[in-house]
This record gives C-alpha cells, structure tokens and sequence, in this order.
C-alpha cells in the first residue's frame, strides 16, 4: 500500500515524464482556459497588491493559477472585456469586397462569382457572404419588353409632357387585363423549407388546370367593377364593356372630364374602339406602347394576386377562383390607390433620368 506522501510523489513523477515527453516528442498540447475572476477575487488582488504582495503570495491566498493574476494585473482595465479571436475567417475584408463587387447584377453562380473575383473561398463561404450583405438579393428575373429607340423615344416624351401632372391625375381612369390560373401564378414556386418535416410539393395540373381573364379600371375616388372576360374577346365585345364601365363608375371614381388610359393592344387601337370614343366624347391618355412600369393598376394587380394566392392557395374550379377575386378586390383599400396616384411622378422622373429605358418600379 502506498502512502499519502508516497501517492504524491508518484503523481508529480508522473507528472513531470508527461511533460518532458510531450517537449521532446514535438507533441503541442493546450491547457484549458482557467475560469474568470469574479468581482470579489478582483477587488481582493487590487487589495494585495496594493499592500505589495507578490504575485506567488497573491496566488497562494486566492487559490488561483499566477496566469490568471498576472492576466489582470497586466491589463485591469480591459480585463474580461476582450473576445476570442476564435478561428481565422476563410476570406479577408478585400476578398469579401471583391466578391460583393463581382455580384452587383451578375447572373452567374457562386462559384463563377469566386473566380471572377480572385478568390480562393468554397461555394458555401461564398453565399454566405452574399446572403448576409445588405444590398445583395437573390431574385428572379422579372420578364419585360425589349425598347428600341423608338420605344425610348416615345418613353421619354410622354414622361416629360406629364411629369407636372399633379392633381391632374386625378381625373384619369387606369385600366387593364389580367390572367389568374387556378394553380396560381407563374413563378411562385419558393418556400421556406423545415429539414424536420416533410418537403411541400407544387400541384400543377395540365395547362394550369384552367384560367380566367379579367378586366378593372381604378380612379382617385374609387374603382370599376371586376369583370370576368369570356372567350375570345374581339373590339364589340371591348366597347360593350367600356361603355358599361365608363357609364356606371367614371365620373364617380374620375370626375366630369376624367381621362381614360389603356395600353396600345390591338382591340383596344381598332378603328371602330376610336370612333367610339369620338362619339362619347371621351378623353384617351396617349399611352406610350411597352411601357407597364408606368400603369399603377400594375402594383393593384400584384397586391390582388397575393390575398387571391396567399399561402400557396389553389383552387378547384373557375367558380372558386372568380368568388376569391371578387371578394379581394372589394377590399382592396382606397387608400393604397390614391398613395399610388400621388406616386406617379417617380416613374415619370425616373424614365427622364433613364432616357427612356425601364424604370424601378
């Protein structure tokens, strides 16, 4: 049987042949960070010292490693406040500018991104990197018209005649089609995926299950009546609606001297759809063609697609959807329509500063 003093001594024996193995063996090791000094270990090693007490003495009657106080009484000020470098960053602050720089607008991958930058990072540091910048968003491309000159020319004129518009606007009717799918719109396939559960699929019938077609005008006061298209509609059946719409809702939703806007479709700029227009005296907004940045019934469309698809929503059958529409559209608010009524100078300043290209909105 050993002894106390015995079991001591073979302890520090111990101790010292790891020591001098790991030293002449080129083995590295790391000891364990101590734990923290509290406040009254703090205050009792200001006392000491202050009395001259070394640093051993002070170590002995705290019971604390000299590396722990000779830590604090180097720096006591700045003591416990400094953080953990930790792990070295895979890319420096220049690599990091160089890949945000390549990605402004690019269309290629991460990995195509890293290259063009210089960088020598994995595709993962990569898109992290992006996906934490601020000014960096993954988005799909929106479709749009090319312009020629002709197009820009056209653009950039309307632009500066009604740019002064100011309460101008009033008076003027916004109209439009639009196309809702029973499966829902085109391009809105993207969720937020839980790797706990189970994946969520996109149920897509043939030719999209079925469709309707709508037409709606929007005023500063109010707005027209939603109105479900069917078949195939020709210029008879356009003016049927128009001179439905414009009697019941225009000079209610416009005023007296309201201004009708519709964009340069072939039904709506046939010959007889003019001499209508002629014959009721109606105002026509000369719209430039390609331009639906400019119609703000386009921001009403895409707020009615959200409440009619809202949470991934289908439908079972054209009745379904049309009672879905019909009840959004009563509650779209008045107030967001007028907000983008006052809104219309933007894109107009902004198709200036474009010279006639596409704008923001």
């Amino acid at each position: 049987m050993f002894s106390g003093s015995n079991l001591l001594a073979v302890a520090r024996s111990r101790q010292v042949y790891l020591l001098f193995i790991y030293k002449n063996c080129g083995i590295k090791f790391k000891m364990g960070r101590g734990k923290q000094l509290d406040k009254s270990e703090i205050d009792q090693i200001l006392l000491l010292r202050s009395q001259n007490k070394t640093i051993t003495k002070i170590e002995k009657l705290l019971n604390r490693s000299r590396h722990v106080v000779y830590n604090f009484l180097k720096s006591p000020k700045i003591y416990g406040k400094r953080k953990s470098t930790g792990r070295p960053p895979a890319t420096t602050e220049r690599d990091r500018r160089a890949i945000l720089h390549v990605a402004s607008n690019c269309k290629g991958t991460a990995r195509k991104i890293a290259e063009e930058a210089g960088v020598s990072a994995n595709v993962r540091t990569v898109r992290r990197i992006l996906q934490r910048s601020k000014h960096i968003q993954r988005k799909k491309l929106k479709a749009k018209p090319p312009l020629s000159e002709q197009h820009k020319e056209a653009r950039l004129k309307f632009a500066r005649d009604h740019v002064w518009w100011r309460k101008k606007w009033r008076n003027v009717i916004f109209s439009d089609e639009k196309k809702f799918n029973l499966d829902g719109p085109d391009g809105w396939n993207y969720y937020f995926h839980d790797l706990r559960k189970e994946e969520q699929y996109l149920s897509r019938r043939q030719m999209g299950g079925g469709n309707v077609m709508v037409w709606a005008g929007i005023g500063y006061h109010d707005k027209t009546d939603i109105n479900f298209l069917s078949g195939r509609v020709n210029s008879e059946k356009y003016i049927k609606l128009i001179d439905d719409q414009l009697s019941k809702h225009a000079t209610r939703i416009a005023g007296c001297t309201f201004i009708f806007q519709q964009d340069n479709a072939a039904i709506h700029t046939a010959r007889c759809v003019k001499a209508y227009f002629n014959s009721k005296h109606v105002t026509c907004l000369e719209w430039p063609a390609r331009s639906p940045d400019l119609n703000i019934i386009e921001n009403i469309w895409a707020e009615l697609s959200r409440k009619v698809y809202e949470d991934g929503k289908q439908y079972k059958n054209v009745m379904e959807l049309k009672q879905s529409i019909v009840t959004n559209w009563s509650l779209l608010r008045q107030k967001h329509i007028k907000k983008l009524f006052k809104s219309i100078p933007n894109p107009l300043l902004d198709v200036i500063q474009r010279k006639g290209g596409f704008t923001k909105y």
